[in-house]
C-alpha cells in the first residue's frame, strides 16, 4: 500500500507460515543469502526474531550469542517441530507475546529480524516505535516487506484472490518505510530488491536476465538494513571571561585640593 492511512481499526492475522506463498522454497533461499552476505558483521549479545516468519534465518555464520524467538501465533508455540522454519540451535529461547508490544527493556536488543512483519499488522507505527525502543544505540533492524509496485501488489486487488491469506496483507512501499525508520532515528545502510513477481501462483518460468531481475517491477519483496543512530546530547559549558574594571591613574590636572 502507498497511499491510505497505516493504521486500521481491523486486526489482520498473522501467517503461521510461508506456505502461504507460492515458491517459497526461493524465497527462503534469498532471505538467506541475503541475510549471510549483509549481515555478517553484526555483532552482539541478543537477536530476537520477531514472528513465524522470522525464523527462517539458518545461517550458521550468526554473531551473535543468543537468539530469541518471539512467537505472536500461541498455537504454533507447541508445534515447532512441524513448522516450516525449523529453528537451528535448541538452545534457542522461544517467548510468545503480542506483535506490537515487545517484553523487553529499553535498549536491550542488538539485532532485530522482521520479515514481513509490518505487512501484517494494524499498527505499523506502534511496531516500529517499539523496535525503536529495545534496540540499542548502534543496533541493527533486518526487514523484508512485500512490494507493492510488483505484480503481486496489483493482483491482490482482483476479486478472484478475496479470499488469499495475501489479500489483508498491506502491502507498504520500501519508500514509506524507509521514512518511518528515518524518523526513529535509523539510517538505511543496504537495500535489494529480491523475489519472483508473483507470489500468488507458480511462475512457469524464471527471469535468467540478471539486470531485469534485479528490475523493482519484477521483484515482490524488498530487503533492508538499517541501523540505529543516535547522537549524544552533550552539555556545552558557556565560558565566561573575568571582568576586570579598567582603572587609570589621575591625571595632574584632575587633581582635587584637599583644603
Amino acid at each position: 500500500m502507498f497511499w491510505g492511512h497505516a493504521f486500521i481499526h481491523k486486526p489482520i492475522s498473522y501467517p503461521e507460515d510461508w506456505h502461504i506463498i507460492a515458491s517459497h522454497e526461493k524465497v527462503l533461499t534469498s532471505i538467506n543469502q541475503l541475510m549471510t552476505e549483509h549481515c555478517d558483521t553484526i555483532y552482539g549479545d541478543v537477536q530476537v526474531n520477531i514472528g513465524e516468519l522470522s525464523m527462517c534465518w539458518q545461517a550458521q555464520e550468526n554473531r551473535l550469542r543468543k537468539t530469541v524467538n518471539m512467537h505472536v501465533n500461541q498455537l504454533h508455540l507447541d508445534e515447532l517441530n512441524q513448522t516450516l522454519c525449523p529453528l537451528p540451535d535448541p538452545a534457542h529461547q522461544n517467548i510468545y507475546a503480542k506483535l506490537i508490544e515487545l517484553p523487553f527493556a529499553k535498549g536491550s536488543i542488538d539485532a532485530v529480524c522482521l520479515c514481513n512483519g509490518l505487512d501484517f499488522t494494524h499498527d505499523p507505527h506502534q511496531l516500529l516505535r517499539e523496535i525503536e525502543r529495545v534496540v540499542r544505540s548502534d543496533g541493527h533492524l533486518i526487514l523484508t516487506g512485500f512490494n507493492p509496485f510488483s505484480l503481486s501488489g496489483m493482483l491482490k486487488y482482483l476479486p478472484f484472490y478475496r479470499s488469499h491469506p495475501l489479500h489483508d496483507a498491506r502491502f507498504f512501499s520500501h519508500h514509506r518505510v524507509k521514512e518511518w525508520l528515518h524518523v526513529l532515528g535509523f539510517t538505511v545502510k543496504v537495500q535489494q530488491f529480491f523475489g519472483p513477481a508473483n507470489i500468488f501462483s507458480q511462475e512457469k518460468g524464471a527471469i535468467k536476465s540478471q539486470p531485469m531481475a534485479n528490475f523493482m517491477p519484477f521483484n515482490s519483496f524488498y530487503f533492508i538494513v538499517a541501523q540505529k543512530t543516535e547522537t549524544p546530547m552533550s552539555l556545552v559549558k558557556p565560558t565566561f571571561t573575568r571582568y576586570k574594571p579598567r582603572m587609570q591613574s589621575a591625571q595632574a590636572s584632575m587633581r582635587v585640593d584637599s583644603k
